[in-house]
């Protein structure tokens, strides 16, 4: 488990591997808003939807933290990211709110910075372990 990292590759790993699944065990406590929140978007079946998230959100955390398959991993979570951006930074729709608007885009780019460190990881891994 990482040994052929370095210690700034193995930190990265921890960081983004982290955030995702930490995020997802704060909107597996708090799902029934985040179903609401999708709801509210017009997405299809949000029960279903959700936990789909979630378990991408963690198998590809979990992949890239132990450094088995992280290169999947991190192709896993590039394809949630861009999902879950279509559905919660719908920037272009907020007409009368620029201080919201200007967040969501915030947010769109931040996903941009994540997609940057996780096509690293995958560069670095492969597909392999």
């Amino acid at each position: 488990m990482h040994a052929d990292h370095s210690l700034i590759q193995t930190i990265v790993h921890f960081l983004v591997a982290t955030s995702f699944i930490v995020i997802g065990i704060i909107n597996f406590f708090r799902r029934a808003d985040v179903y609401e929140e999708m709801r509210g978007f017009g997405v299809a079946w949000p029960e279903v939807a959700l936990p789909i998230g979630l378990m991408s959100q963690w198998l590809g955390g979990l992949l890239i933290m132990f450094d088995f398959y992280a290169g999947i991993g991190a192709l896993i979570l590039i394809v949630f990211i861009v999902i879950a951006s279509f559905i919660f930074l719908r920037w272009w729709k907020i007409k009368d709110n620029p201080f919201r608007r200007i967040h969501l885009v915030i947010g769109i780019f931040t996903n941009f910075t994540m997609i940057a460190a996780l096509l690293l990881i995958f560069e670095l891994n492969g597909l392999g372990r």
